[in-house]
């Protein structure tokens, strides 16, 4: 009898023991990662978006989720894996092959995984009569010094604009003061370039002001009596956000009749700055409207709006992000964050220098300021390579 009660013990025992090593190793549990009870698996709050580049640009494709830390991030390129771990992904260099191609990207951590929505590629043939300046086209480092002085020598400009559109000079007034090479005046006087800012034009002020079209009368006057202008140029204030498709096409046939008209003139198109409305809105929705006519039709673009969607890195579409003129977005604002982010960058040191920038952050006047001395070589024949 005893005998018998001692192996009841032993087999209890044992099936004890089976059982914590099963529990123990997950058993029953269906496998996998360990997970704690606080963990909350990745969920997308911003997908990546559609992106249209010229041939020769790189695409930055951004995605933002939510979940316990760390995430980890897998993109891919019409299915296949592509980039490093990173919320965001560049490609290389584009061509016209590139068009169409889906671009999505795998979240995980130990409590799942969240997929995201596929976002897709269109790069448009490059054009000698195509010149779009955004926010590639800041690092003037590239820009050769030759095409600096051509512009100097060559281009005489008069530029409409109110208070968002002086952004542009407000950087440019920085980086005439840091360097010498970058200077201008009305005039052109002293070897400087020629642009004429300071309200050239009678009778409008903006693309918008005092209404849609008397900017486009303006012009013609102003040309008439200064047949020595080559280069055009007008901004928005704010009147994009609030435009019907209609009234973009009349801006547009609009320009379309002042190059007919004046072949020997430049004429820079611009889109409008950003409002907070992100993707969905319609600011941006009649920007991308600007922006196909100007691709579709070798025009030349200044796309304001791009080169306040971005710091620079390039990194982040901020835009999508519900950016704002003044660089605010969902997550903070873009332009302090780069800034304190990179204390001893050159940049930093010229955007400290730099004169008030109306409704922005002074980074986003330096950027657009580099960009507008990109557009200047540009138009004096450096082909941006």
């Amino acid at each position: 009898m005893l005998k018998k009660r001692l192996l009841n013990v032993s087999f209890v025992f044992l099936i004890g023991v089976l059982l914590a090593g099963l529990v123990a190793c997950g058993g029953g549990g269906g496998g996998g990662e360990s997970t704690t009870t606080n963990d909350i698996a990745p969920a997308i709050t911003s997908h990546p978006q559609d992106i249209s580049v010229i041939e020769g640009q790189t695409a930055t494709f951004s995605v933002t989720a939510t979940g316990t830390a760390p995430l980890s991030y897998q993109w891919k390129k019409n299915g296949a894996n592509v980039g490093t771990n990173s919320s965001n992904y560049t490609t290389d260099a584009t061509t016209t092959a590139d068009t169409g191609a889906k671009f999505s990207v795998v979240v995980t951590n130990p409590a799942g995984h969240a997929d995201s929505n596929k976002a897709t590629l269109t790069v448009n043939a490059s054009s000698a009569g195509a010149i779009i300046v955004n926010h590639t086209s800041t690092n003037l480092s590239l820009v050769p010094s030759a095409s600096i002085s051509a512009a100097k020598n060559t281009l005489k400009i008069a530029y409409g604009h109110t208070s968002h559109g002086s952004q542009i000079v407000t950087g440019m007034n920085a980086l005439a003061a840091a360097n010498a090479t970058y200077s201008f005046n009305n005039g052109g006087t002293n070897g400087a370039l020629d642009l004429r800012e300071d309200e050239p034009f009678a009778g409008a002020y903006d693309l918008g002001n005092p209404d849609r079209t008397s900017w486009a009368t303006a012009t013609r006057n102003y040309l008439n009596a200064h047949p020595e202008v080559n280069v055009i140029m007008w901004s928005w204030c704010g009147q994009v956000s609030d435009a019907s498709a209609s009234d973009i096409t009349t801006y547009l046939n609009l320009m379309s009749g002042l190059e007919n008209d004046y072949p020997g003139v430049k004429f820079v198109y611009m889109t409008g700055h950003l409002d907070g409305s992100g993707t969905s809105g319609n600011l941006n929705q009649r920007n991308k409207q600007i922006r196909a006519y100007c691709q579709a039709n070798n025009k030349i673009l200044f796309d304001f709006a791009d080169i306040e969607s971005y710091d620079p890195s390039g990194a982040t579409n901020f835009m999508v992000l519900n950016a704002d003129d003044g660089c605010n977005y969902s997550g903070g604002n873009w332009a302090s964050q780069w800034i304190a982010a990179h204390p001893t960058d050159p940049l930093t040191t010229l955007a400290a220098s730099c004169g008030d920038c109306a409704h922005s952050e002074k980074l986003n006047c330096i950027l657009k300021g580099r960009a507008a001395w990109w557009l200047w070589a540009r138009l004096a024949g450096w082909n941006g390579q």
